[in-house]
């Protein structure tokens, strides 16, 4: 049976485009037609590559009054007036952060575009903040219509520029005097809309701004970005089945892949699993699973900060804390777990009240993420070659799912003896855990790091099918004493009636060399 084609529009930002060239459209236009009805000023932080740039443009057409272009969608039968607004988009996704001047040269050409739409002579003669009041006072009085203001990453010029403190406090004080010359034009706006990845900086940025309300965690709102199970179903059914076609299963085995691998995001406390557009239409477009949000949206200062600060990489994943340390102010100073959140490489996974205060567990959304942040953790501890990495993780999977722990110690003897001297220096035993923690976890086998039994912590839990291996691990003291401690603290007694060959393993760890010294399995 010939399967129908379906035009994905990976890589299109733009609703005009996608309605008018038939491309695959999940309708988001009764959430977004709410959220203008609701409030005036809003803020809206969502991960990269999650449809943000998408939903400002869908609103540009509607303020603009593209009454053809929403036919057949929600929003159709709740717009009566269709007003055409004056709607002024800035952009700040492509951004030179070698240009200490790039962020001023955005904004004067798309000033300079509306200036001319709207007849402004002698405009650019002002400074960057009196030049944008005086267009949206202009505008306004041409088209008789009051004016939307959108934002598009606004943090980008922010969270490019970390490693440069001077382009930073350029960027950072030219977007500045921009926003706060917003202040007392109420009357002269219908709508302002800013979105980007994070919260922080955003109350100093935007002090200008009366009654800016922060969406980012509202219930109301937590599906306007991204796609939820039954829009991935209802729209996506044939991408579907061509891939449960190609891999020969089953329609609802084939969403469970898609699920696994794409979905797990939650953006408010009601926990509703949200899909990344980007990664899901990737994967429906190439009938392929893949990394595809994670190999073009990881930011190289996130993965050296994790390493740099030293952390048990076991709990930084799973992990509970409260809403304040999620809506961080500034970058520089911003947690490691907010800066994880707001970047999508954690999300929500429970949340509950606590003498009235918001408590949430944190942890990593799905398969993409944790492979490929693993992935960047690995070759940043491990600083070499992409191949030789996957080369000895293979090696380690088989001699794990075989039942070969000697095998499998050799393996990662091997691996740490790649690790450059410089990384290992003043090297503890959380250094080894972390590294062994990466391991398992790009294996894709379970495994789990510091695991609690009735008697103590197990270091490490390794299950395959057919085997369970309980690893504990000394630094500079003897495989033997950590055996020891298996045995005495029963750490195997909660698997014996698992039908699985148990197989318990004592590590020692050398300072000295920086390696794997010596082990004893039983």
């Amino acid at each position: 049976m010939e399967v129908k084609r379906v035009k994905y529009p990976i890589g299109l930002q733009s609703f005009k485009a996608i309605r008018e060239g038939g491309y695959v459209y999940v309708d988001k236009t009764e959430i977004a037609y709410n959220l203008t009805q609701d409030y005036k000023y809003v803020f809206l932080a969502r991960p990269r590559r999650f449809g943000k740039s998408l939903l400002l443009s869908t609103l540009k057409s509607y303020f603009q009054g593209d009454r053809e272009l929403f036919d057949g969608l929600a929003i159709q039968h709740l717009e009566k007036d269709w007003k055409k607004h004056p709607v002024f988009l800035i952009s700040f996704a492509r951004l030179d952060n070698n240009d200490p001047e790039s962020v001023s040269s955005i904004l004067k050409q798309q000033f300079q575009v509306w200036e001319e739409e709207y007849g402004i002579v002698d405009n650019d003669k002002l400074k960057l903040g009196p030049r944008f009041s005086n267009l949206i006072r202009i505008a306004h009085k041409v088209s008789g219509e009051k004016v939307v203001v959108l934002v598009d990453e606004y943090d980008n010029p922010l969270i490019n520029t970390l490693d440069n403190d001077d382009f930073h406090e350029i960027n950072k004080s030219l977007l500045k005097s921009v926003y706060t010359n917003l202040k007392d034009l109420d009357e002269y706006i219908q709508f302002g809309m800013l979105t980007g990845v994070s919260r922080f900086t955003q109350l100093s940025l935007f002090s200008g701004l009366n009654n800016l309300t922060d969406v980012s965690l509202f219930s109301d709102y937590s599906t306007i970005c991204g796609i939820t199970q039954k829009e991935f179903v209802d729209n996506f059914k044939i991408g579907i089945s061509k891939f449960a076609e190609k891999e020969k299963i089953s329609f609802e085995e084939a969403i469970d892949i898609f699920k696994q691998n794409y979905d797990g995001y939650h953006f408010s406390e009601n926990l509703v699993d949200i899909y990344n557009p980007y990664s899901l239409l990737n994967a429906l477009a190439s009938s392929k699973i893949g990394n595809f949000w994670f190999e073009t949206a990881t930011p190289t200062f996130l993965i050296k900060r994790i390493h740099k600060e030293k952390i048990d990489l076991s709990f930084l994943f799973n992990q509970e804390t409260g809403g304040l340390s999620l809506t961080s102010e500034d970058a520089k100073h911003s947690s490691l777990l907010a800066l994880l959140f707001q970047t999508g490489y954690l999300t929500i996974k429970d949340h509950k009240k606590i003498a009235f205060r918001d408590k949430y567990l944190l942890g990593i959304p799905n398969r993409e993420v944790k492979e490929g942040l693993m992935y960047g953790l690995a070759k940043e501890y491990q600083d070499k070659d992409s191949s030789k990495i996957l080369v000895s993780i293979e090696r380690m999977k088989d001699s794990l799912e075989s039942g070969e722990p000697e095998v499998f110690l050799r393996e990662l003897k091997s691996y740490f003896i790649g690790i450059p001297y410089n990384v290992t220096q003043n090297v503890t035993e959380l250094f080894f855990e972390n590294n062994t923690y990466i391991i398992l976890n790009l294996l894709g086998i379970y495994c789990n790091a510091e695991y609690v039994t009735s008697h103590g912590r197990i270091d490490l839990l390794i299950q395959t099918d057919e085997y369970v291996y309980v690893i504990e691990m000394k630094l500079d003291g003897s495989p033997k004493e950590a055996l020891d401690q298996i045995e005495s603290k029963d750490y195997a007694l909660p698997f014996q009636f698992a039908d699985k060959k148990i197989f318990k393993i004592g590590v020692n760890f050398s300072s000295e060399t920086r390696n794997i010294e010596n082990w004893i399995i039983k």
